[in-house]
């Protein structure tokens, strides 16, 4: 009889704990894909101010390359700074930094002189001037890793 109400009472706690467990959401799941589409069309890809961002930065002194990639309000730049010139790395990002800022003050700028961060923004910036094999919000995605890396 002592184990007949055991094993009642322990399944009575099971059945109160499990069904505590499940919670109905009201909400309506968006099918698969669907907010993949929403978030394509709000992805704004501006490759003429990547150009004009990168002839900018290959303007200061010391800079012998650079790359850009313009997404939303966000201007990344990476730029190839070699010889003596790498002594001056802090005032030449500045300088880029503040001529890019001067001409596009509701951007975000990012910059960089680390080659691992210009080969992936170069890809990036390939990509998107190529036919793009990747959805613009992988792409997305890669920059602002790269940003995020940009700011240690």
């Amino acid at each position: 009889m002592k184990t007949i109400l055991r094993v009642i009472v322990f399944s009575l706690i099971l059945l109160i704990t499990a069904g505590c467990g499940t919670q109905n959401h009201s909400f309506k799941k968006p099918q698969p894909g669907q907010q993949l589409i929403q978030d394509e069309k709000q992805i704004q890809i501006n490759t003429d101010l990547a150009e004009k961002a990168k002839k900018t930065a290959e303007t200061v002194k010391g800079v012998k390359e650079s790359t850009a990639v313009v997404i939303n309000n966000e201007i990344s730049i990476a730029i190839k700074v070699s010889g003596f010139d790498r002594l001056r790395l802090k005032p030449i990002k500045a300088e880029v930094h503040d001529k890019i800022k001067e001409f596009n003050k509701d951007y975000n700028v990012y910059i960089t002189s680390d080659k691992k961060l210009f080969k992936q923004l170069r890809q990036i910036e390939n990509q998107i001037r190529g036919e793009q094999d990747k959805p613009l919000i992988d792409l997305q995605k890669k920059v602002n890793k790269i940003n995020k890396d940009m700011q240690g």
